[in-house]
Formats: structure tokens, sequence, C-alpha cells
């Protein structure tokens, strides 16, 4: 079976650079006193797909015998969940505010995205035994 790591690493950065470009959206505007559009939501519903598809590849190495840590299952949990959760939570709104609660939540899950790749959730099992 090929190596999905790089796949992984691919979808990674995409949901990285996906929930920037939602949050600039959201924060537009709320800058310009604008509600959130159907085109938003839309995209909004389409975040949680890149996790999503990072969990299965996940699932996969682990079958295979990658090791993972239990933060990695949480992270990618939180970034499947955490749009949609917002979206229920605030009851569906589309006001100024809610874009500008949705410009913090894409924006940090962003930069969250972010910390798992710097601090390597993906146990490497060559540097757990010293071989590398």
């Amino acid at each position: 079976m090929p190596d999905l790591a790089p796949i992984s690493a691919i979808i990674n950065s995409t949901y990285v650079l996906y929930c920037f470009a939602l949050g600039i959206w959201a924060g537009i505007l709320y800058l310009r006193d604008l509600p959130l559009s159907g085109n938003f939501w839309g995209a909004m519903w389409l975040a949680p797909v890149l996790p999503a598809i990072e969990l299965l590849l996940g699932i996969i190495r682990a079958v295979g015998g990658a090791e993972y840590r239990t933060v990695f299952w949480l992270y990618q949990i939180y970034f499947i969940i955490v749009l949609p959760g917002t979206f229920a939570l605030l009851r569906g709104r589309d006001d100024r505010q809610a874009a500008a609660i949705f410009a913090g939540i894409a924006i940090f899950s962003a930069l969250a995205a972010i910390s798992t790749a710097q601090r390597n959730v993906i146990l490497n099992p060559a540097l757990i035994l010293g071989l590398w």
C-alpha cells in the first residue's frame, strides 16, 4: 500500500487555506455590514469534508500500522464539527454578529490545523525506536 502521509499533509494544508479564506470572507462581510449569503453557507458546509477525508486516511493508515496520538483523532473530530456546530448554536443566523463569530471560528480552526502540523501529532515509529 502506498504511503498516504503526503496526501494527509496536503489535505491539512488545504484545510488551513480554506479556513483562512472563509475567515477572511466572513470578516469582509462583517466590515461591510452585509449578511452571510447562501454562497458563504455553501462554502462553509464544504469545509468539514476535508477533515473527514483526512480522518478516513488516518483510519486507513492506522489499520496499516501507523501510530497516532489520541489528540489527532480529537482534532479531526473538532475540525469536522466546529463550523456546522457553530451554525447550529447560532440557529442559522446570518447577521453581522454571526459573520464576526464565523470569521473568528474559521481563523481559529486554521491556526489549530497549523498547530497540529507543527506539533507532529502523528507519531513516527522510526523516531520512537531511535532509527532516524
